[in-house]
Order: structure tokens, then C-alpha cells, then sequence
């Protein structure tokens, strides 16, 4: 999935204090997420309106800020078109920064007006409603731009951030969430967008969400300690939205290519966060046109899951782990003698 973003520099102070989803395990988000529901008709055209009906009779920050997430993922669709223009023209005035200013001042018009008039955007303007509404009902939320990664990537591919999502503090202490990117899927080849809500965005494990989400600010990647070089980032395998809903941490290993010996085996380390079948867990490997599937040994411990894959034959494989059907992350594997 595409997503294009402009620069948006958030400058607020936080407290280094780890934050996830599971601090609010024992609310209960059902009365907040159905008067989101209750709201799914409401126009933009007055915001105050629409964020007092989405609050007013909740009474705790995070469910307020649970209905205002909830509603924007729920009814604002990714505009891939205007993706592709804005990647075109900054493309073409990457060299003139003037003209890349004036594209990014008519960008902001037209990114707003189609956002008022068609709920259609793309992340900067998400993050921009989280933002605004956030602030009606007195909640920080600001807006943190960086790097986000959806594919394989090189440090030439980012000469200026490319993705936008927001931190939100709440109860004194920050978390993160990615509106867009929990909102559904973009088709960019048919032109369609396709609601599809994933949780696993909403207050997100930070040690999970700086392997897709590199801000541009080190101190929104709310890591008190390791938080890793650009380079480190760009190395990380590829994960995938399922991995948001099972995992807490990706452990090992550190990077998506890997070169082992003949009848030597790759390790795969993770700290889950909801409970698995290990039986349902797979790798799908694929070389040229063949792909076959096959069961890691699993070790698992409380959260705590440790699988092993064998290679026994030289070659170049594309490795894909699966829980229960899920997507979770792809690596590769050169198998020399």
C-alpha cells in the first residue's frame, strides 16, 4: 500500500516513558467504538460539532480519543491518485525548492478541500483531523512525520519523509498510532481503496512500530534506549499489518537478507501479543517458479515464540511466515556451499 506524505515538523516535548495498548487492556472501547459507528453519516464541514457528538458522554480521555480514531479510520478513504501526483511533482522539483514550496502550498488546498468535500486524503491529512479533533477535547496528539516502509527500500528512495502518523498523550504518557495505515487497503493498479480496519495501529508497541515508522524526530520513536540507525531500518525485514495484531516485539532476525552455509538453519525470534496455535504456524519458501510450505520448529514459552527453518540445498528463497493464514514478515535466504 502507497502513502505519500508532506514534511510537518512536530515540535512538542515528551516524556521517555514506554507506552502500548495493553496499559488499556481492562477498558472496555465497545460504547466508544459504537458512537463512532452512530456517526458514520456525518459530514466535516463542522468539526467542533462532529468531535463533541463523537465524546461528549465519554468519560475518559482514552475513550475519547478511541471514538475520534475510530471515525476518522472508519470513514476517511486513501486517495491514490492524489498520491501519484504529489510523488510525481516532487520528483520533478526536487532540485528547485521553490517550486517544490509552491507545489506543497497548492498541495495543501487541494488535500483539504477534497478531505472537506469527499472524505478522501491522504496521511498528512489523517493525521491532521487526529490532530484537530484530539485538541477540541483537550488531548495532545501531534503530528510525526518520517519514514514509512512498506517494501524494500534504499537511503536515495527518502531525500525528504514520505509518511505522517501521530503520537497521543494520554494519562501523561505518549503512545503512538498510524490512522492511516489502519484505516484499509489502497488497489493502485484499479484505483480503489478498500476499508479494512487493523487495530494492531491503534497505540502501538513502540518496539514494533519503528520497524515500518522512522520518524524524523528520534524522540517520537518513544525508545528510551536502541533506537536504531537508519541504515538498521532500512536492513529490517518486511512486516506486514498482521503483524501489528500478534506481535509486541520482532527479536530476530535483525535483518531481511541472510547468507548461511549448506544444512545450516535461520532463527526467528518474537514476543507475542495475543495467543497463537503454533501448529498453524507456517513458512511459505519460494525459488523461481516453485514454492513449497513448510513447518519451523517452535519453541514457545508464556509470550515468548523461538522458531528454526533448515536449509538444506543451495539457493535463493524468498521466506514468508504465516500464523493461521496471516501474513506476518518476509525475508530472504542465499543458501552457498
Amino acid at each position: 500500500m502507497y502513502k505519500i506524505c508532506i514534511l510537518w515538523l512536530a515540535l512538542f516535548c515528551i516524556h521517555s516513558t514506554y507506552s502500548q495498548q495493553t496499559d488499556f487492556k481492562n477498558i472496555d472501547f465497545s460504547k466508544a467504538d459504537n458512537i463512532a459507528k452512530s456517526q458514520r453519516k456525518s459530514k466535516l464541514k463542522d468539526l467542533n460539532k462532529l468531535t463533541i457528538l463523537l465524546t461528549q458522554n465519554l468519560d475518559t480521555d482514552i475513550e475519547k480519543f478511541r471514538a475520534i480514531y475510530m471515525w476518522v479510520t472508519h470513514n476517511i478513504a486513501n486517495d491514490h491518485r492524489l498520491y501519484k501526483k504529489n510523488n510525481r511533482k516532487r520528483k520533478k522539483f526536487a532540485n528547485d525548492s521553490i517550486a517544490l514550496e509552491e507545489w506543497n502550498s497548492k498541495l495543501k488546498r487541494e488535500l483539504f478541500k477534497k478531505l472537506l468535500k469527499r472524505k478522501k486524503t491522504i496521511c498528512t491529512g489523517y493525521s491532521y483531523l487526529i490532530k484537530e479533533m484530539s485538541e477540541i477535547v483537550g488531548i495532545e496528539a501531534p503530528m510525526v512525520p518520517g519514514i514509512g516502509k512498506m517494501n524494500e527500500l534504499t537511503e536515495e528512495d527518502f531525500k525528504y519523509p514520505n509518511h505522517t502518523w501521530n503520537a497521543v498523550k494520554i494519562n501523561e504518557k505518549w503512545y503512538l498510532c498510524d490512522p492511516t495505515w489502519a484505516s484499509g487497503i489502497s488497489y493502485p493498479e484499479q484505483g480503489r481503496f478498500i476499508f479494512d480496519y487493523n487495530d494492531g495501529y491503534f497505540l502501538s508497541d513502540p518496539e514494533i512500530f519503528i520497524i515500518n515508522h522512522y520518524p524524523v524526530d528520534s524522540k517520537w520513536s518513544l525508545l528510551e534506549k536502541n533506537i536504531p540507525a537508519f541504515k538498521d531500518f532500512l536492513e529490517a525485514p518486511l512486516i506486514y499489518g498482521s503483524a501489528y495484531n500478534s506481535l509486541s516485539k520482532h527479536l530476530l532476525p535483525k535483518k531481511m537478507h541472510h547468507e548461511i552455509m549448506e544444512n545450516e538453519s535461520v532463527k526467528f525470534q518474537y514476543v507475542l501479543k495475543k495467543e497463537i496455535d503454533v501448529n498453524k504456524i507456517k513458512f511459505a519458501i519460494v525459488t523461481g517458479d516453485n514454492e513449497s510450505i513448510r513447518k519451523p520448529e517452535a519453541i514457545k514459552t508464556g509470550n515468548n515464540l523461538s522458531l528454526q527453518l533448515p536449509f538444506k540445498n543451495r539457493g535463493f528463497y524468498d521466506v514468508h511466515l504465516y500464523f493461521d493464514d496471516q501474513l506476518i514478515a518476509t525475508y530472504t535466504v542465499r543458501v552457498t556451499k
